[in-house]
């Protein structure tokens, strides 16, 4: 578990950054387009899209898995040889993730482009149900059938993304644009995307260096964070991440008719929802997290794993209103096309979760990078509140 663990966080961390690249460059571009071509032509531009992220991905994938031996040595400096064994396994399949991810988020930007978010938003869950379904069948199969769910759990998301977009009329085969013109609207996008791309890698960056951190606490404290992590995550996903892209739109329509009124509604509605929601959460966490996880993972968690996991994820999970509220800041301020505040949140985040963990390890040991993430999102909703007086709210 900790070796695999490990073998998915630069995947993970590239997959990130070019997805949040994409979907800030794509939305406006093929906006513009719509309202300007004809459909065909938005549906050329829509193709070059998947064509080029497909090459993209396809090549960082190889590439990985190439020079696999040598990130290993890198990221798994500080584990032990079994630990490293076990990345050296897994990174090779691990590295398909990055193609596999890029060709997911944009076939998923094009399906919320068509009014068709549901169908990307629920392909996780099939995702999910997929790699437990292998697990629960064949546990036997250790670290493989572990990996291979992940990737195989992955290409069924793509799958039923695929055939979403298919359902919309969109047509795969056919004409790609001019290359002056790919060249013109590719540049528009990537010059967007650019903007913002120093607070994504920051971003990414911060979810990449704790599983790293763990590596130093023996056996079994990378697979105790990453476990609940996981859970932390698909909680962030159900709650946060799904309706990312609606808010985003929303938020995009509402500054374009400089409407402060409803701006101000929706960011009161969601700092009483994350709250809310943050406080039952942790409750639940708290009562049942132990018993829930020996439950889920009968005969494979005992009480002490149960209880070393749901330590971590009662610390992630005091931090969920943050988080939910500062993704909500972190849509306005994309809205309104200000990259330099989402590098501020991500850079201040960094730093306080370095500074926390450099303050709190060596009394709470593995505890502290749990912990750290809390106060790191915390702060930076801190920062983000700071943020808002220069907004169009600040100025209105």
């Amino acid at each position: 578990m900790d070796g695999y663990n490990l073998s998915i966080v630069l995947p993970t961390m590239i997959a990130g950054v070019a997805a949040a690249v994409l979907q800030t460059g794509l939305f406006p571009v093929r906006a513009k387009l719509n309202v300007a071509c004809s459909g065909a032509e938005v549906l050329a531009f829509e193709r070059s899209v998947l064509l080029v992220m497909l090459g993209l991905g396809a090549c960082i994938s190889l590439l990985l898995a190439i020079i696999s031996p040598w990130l290993v040595e890198i990221l798994a400096a500080s584990a032990t040889v079994e630990v490293r064994n076990a990345m050296a396994f897994a990174f090779p399949f691990a590295a398909a993730l990055v193609m596999l991810n890029f060709i997911g988020d944009s076939c998923g930007y094009l399906l919320a482009m068509r009014d068709r978010f549901a169908i990307a938003a629920a392909a996780p869950v099939a995702n999910g149900i997929l790699g437990a379904s292998l697990l629960a069948v064949w546990p036997e199969g250790g670290l493989f059938n572990l990996i291979a769910g992940t990737v195989l759990g992955l290409a069924l998301q793509v799958c039923i993304c695929l055939w979403g977009l298919k359902f919309t009329g969109f047509i795969f085969w056919g004409r790609l644009p001019a290359w002056s013109n790919i060249k013109a609207l590719w540049q528009e996008m990537l010059l967007l995307g650019g903007w913002i791309l120093p607070g994504v890698v920051v971003s990414n960056v911060v979810v990449s260096l704790p599983p790293l951190w763990a590596a130093k606490y023996g056996e079994g404290a990378i697979s105790a964070f990453g476990y609940a992590y996981r859970l932390h995550s698909s909680a962030l996903q159900l709650l946060v991440m799904a309706c990312s892209t609606l808010l985003l739109a929303r938020f995009s329509d509402l500054v374009a008719h400089n409407n402060t009124v409803a701006v101000k509604r929706i960011l009161v509605k969601a700092a009483f929802l994350s709250a809310l929601v943050g406080v039952f959460y942790a409750l639940g966490v708290w009562v049942f997290g132990a018993i829930g996880l020996e439950w889920l993972f009968s005969g494979r968690f005992d009480d002490e794993a149960a209880a070393r996991v749901s330590s971590h994820w009662l610390l992630l999970s005091i931090g969920l209103p943050f988080v939910m509220l500062g993704n909500v800041f972190a849509k306005f301020f994309q809205a309104q096309r200000m990259p330099l505040m989402m590098t501020v949140l991500a850079v201040a985040s960094l730093l306080v979760l370095c500074i926390s963990y450099w303050l709190l390890s060596s009394r709470f040991g593995e505890l502290s990078i749990a912990l750290s993430i809390t106060l790191g999102a915390f702060f930076s909703l801190l920062i983000g509140f700071w943020g808002l007086r220069y907004s169009f709210l600040g100025r209105s």
